[in-house]
């Protein structure tokens, strides 16, 4: 509420500044105006020491600092003969005669400012440092300024300068600023005062009638009530206290009945006389500190303390001029070393004259909260951490947490996800039966894990490694539902290069006979089923071994490499290019309705290699051997119709090379 205040304060004060100065530019503007009006009249009767004998007066002005004619050249006018000189020789006669002084340069004008003031600019200069506004206005020429000043025809002569003082608009606004902040601390008084009347009157009193009744009940007066009509929390506070009262009352008090009640309390509490020497302990207190009653008796509590303090001066300085301080935390010591955080509240109780003589020490083992404040750090800091994107929901399934991780891997700012359903990550790629399943899995088992792709911000789609974990609360319901996921697309580029290895041939790129043989069982499981033909080619290169012999390893790879790309021009998109040996290849034609299809690639085959081939600028003079397969009618079998295709291929190569037989045909005549 005060830093609202001070705030529209504030900007009434700077809204009051700007009004005052605003104001003051305008008063000086317009008076600039006539002085500038007067002062052209003034030359148009040609008398220049009038002039300056005018402007001489209005120097001695209070309100005006400064006032002066400049020429374009930033010499001031009327002191030196030089326009005097111009003007007799435009008139041809010495018409204008008068004293002459020294020329004086005007060099505390902003030159930039002077410049645009010559080209026709009116400007306006406030300085709040040296409380000065200045006025630079241009001199115009007009038809009769011509008569005199023919030799200049730009439209401006020169420049009226005038500097007035802006000291009582600055005191103006150092009255306002002094009357907002006189203002303004009177408000904040009165604010603070309603505050702190408001506090004492709802929460203070009230809650020193309860300190002065538990006092007196511990003095044994249990006639001490406490008088609220509030109905708040701290109402209900003393409606409790004075019911306790009344059963207190009513019941058999005695220092065991007490005793008693103190002995049933699980929270630690002990009694300390005004030396800190222990006179009573509870066994809550025996067993969070590992003594005996006895050994506790008489024993300092400044010697059970870490620190060996149990109050500081400051500390013990309140407690007796309030009667009470809470939420002291020390670390008390086990008898067997180990140390216990202790949250303390100590109460003096009183005698009957109103002495004090005892300290009530209320303790709680905060061990389990450290630990949980401890493991809270670490979790915040294992989150901010984790290279694995987390994301927290609620119970609704919407975003109410997320790590740098996770912003890193989706784009996503925290502000952009914070309240948004985690589906605004979806790419689409999976069906709605998937998330059906992937839900349906989470509320019946609590987990899921698996791969899903999701989008970025950017729209770009990426695979990730997901686990979901449903959080439930005590009373079984689910609370939450942590998501920790991790961008695994370099995961899947090595699995595509590693698959990519193991199914093609490293040098030129074709399916290796791993993929191939995969293939072939494809194609021929469709062939029987759709009622089309397989045609297999088993090629051997003719003359390959004598080349790479020749002209090297390199020449034969590179021999290879384009054989391989020339395979591939003369075939469609589907069928298969393999190379299965070192100087053989394989070609799967599938979907064929006639035989004539197999011929005509063979054809164009041997028609390619009929001619040298270019491998590293060396053409090489190479041939092929082709032997033909077709499935399912030689075999539906794979490895049987690749063998067939390699009794066709050797027949061909035995047969003179550079041609093709097939296996249906040729070989069944040449067993025969």
């Amino acid at each position: 509420m005060l830093a609202t205040f001070a705030v529209s304060q504030y900007v009434l004060l700077s809204k009051e500044k700007e009004s005052v100065y605003q104001e003051e530019v305008e008063r000086a503007a317009f008076m600039a105006d006539g002085l500038s009006r007067s002062l052209q009249t003034l030359m148009l009767s040609g008398n220049a020491a009038d002039a300056a004998d005018w402007l001489e007066r209005l120097s001695e002005s209070p309100e005006l600092l400064t006032v002066q004619v400049v020429r374009k050249d930033q010499n001031e006018a009327f002191l030196d003969g030089e326009t005097i000189g111009l003007v007799n020789r435009q008139l041809g006669t010495d018409v204008f005669n008068r004293p002459l002084h020294t020329s004086r340069s005007i060099t505390d004008i902003d030159k930039a400012s002077f410049t645009r003031a010559v080209n026709g600019e009116q400007i306006t200069h406030l300085d709040e440092t040296n409380a000065t506004l200045t006025f630079l206005l241009p001199i115009n020429s007009g038809e009769a300024c011509m008569n005199c000043h023919a030799y200049d025809s730009s439209e401006t002569r020169g420049v009226l300068r005038i500097t007035t003082s802006i000291e009582h608009a600055q005191q103006r606004i150092v009255q306002a600023r002094r009357d907002t902040i006189i203002y303004g601390l009177s408000v904040s008084f009165i604010i603070g005062l309603l505050l702190y009347l408001f506090i004492r009157r709802q929460i203070l009193s009230p809650l020193e009638l309860v300190t002065e009744a538990t006092a007196g009940i511990a003095a044994g007066d249990l006639d001490s009530k406490v008088d609220m009509q509030s109905k708040t929390e701290i109402g209900k506070l003393g409606e409790s206290f004075n019911r306790m009262t009344d059963a207190l009352k009513n019941s058999t008090v005695s220092r065991q009945y007490f005793e008693a009640i103190m002995h049933s309390m699980g929270e630690m509490l002990f009694v300390t006389d005004m030396e800190q020497r222990i006179r009573f302990t509870n066994p809550a207190t025996q067993a969070a500190l590992g003594y005996t009653q006895q050994e506790l008796l008489e024993k300092s509590v400044n010697d059970l303390i870490k620190s060996g303090i149990e109050l500081s001066p400051a500390e013990a300085a309140e407690l007796a001029k309030a009667g009470e301080i809470k939420g002291i935390e020390r670390e008390f010591m086990h008898k067997s070393g180990q140390t216990i955080p202790v949250l303390i509240t100590a109460t003096i109780m009183d005698q009957a004259d109103g002495k004090a003589y005892q300290v009530i020490h209320a303790g709680r083992d905060i061990t389990r909260l450290k630990r949980a404040e401890h493991e809270l750090r670490l979790a915040a800091k294992v989150m901010e951490c984790d290279a694995s994107a987390i994301l927290i929901c609620d119970a609704q399934a919407n975003i109410v947490l997320v790590n740098p991780a996770f912003c890193e891997i989706t784009g996503y700012s925290r502000e952009e996800v914070i309240g948004k359903n985690p589906r605004l990550l979806s790419s689409g790629k999976q069906k709605p039966d998937f998330y059906r399943a992937m839900w349906g899995h989470l509320l019946e088992h609590g987990v899921w894990a698996g791969e899903i792709w999701n989008r970025r911000k950017n729209g770009e789609i990426y695979p990730e490694w997901l686990s979901i974990t449903a959080v439930r609360n005590t009373a079984g319901e689910i609370s939450n539902f942590v998501s920790i996921f991790s961008d695994i697309s370099n995961q899947k580029e090595v699995e595509q290069k590693l698959s990519h290895m193991a199914h093609h041939d490293q040098l030129t790129g074709l399916p290796n006979r791993t993929l191939f043989s995969d293939r072939l069982e494809h194609a021929l499981a469709h062939a029987s089923r759709d009622k089309y033909k397989v045609g297999l080619m088993f090629i051997d290169i003719d003359g390959f071994k004598a080349i790479n012999d020749n002209h090297g390893h390199d020449i034969g790879d590179a021999l290879l490499c384009e054989i391989a790309r020339s395979l591939k021009n003369l075939v469609r998109d589907a069928d298969t290019v393999a190379r299965v040996g070192g100087d053989e290849f394989v070609i799967i034609l599938e979907h064929l309705l006639n035989f004539e299809d197999i011929l005509q690639v063979a054809e164009k085959i041997l028609k390619q290699f009929s001619t040298p081939t270019m491998a590293a600028d060396i053409a090489c003079d190479i041939g092929c051997s082709i032997g033909i397969a077709v499935g399912p009618d030689d075999s539906s079998d794979a490895d049987e119709l690749v063998k067939k295709a390699d009794t066709a291929m050797y027949l061909a190569k035995t047969s003179g090379k550079q041609q093709y037989r097939i296996y249906s045909r040729d070989c069944m005549i040449a067993q025969s």
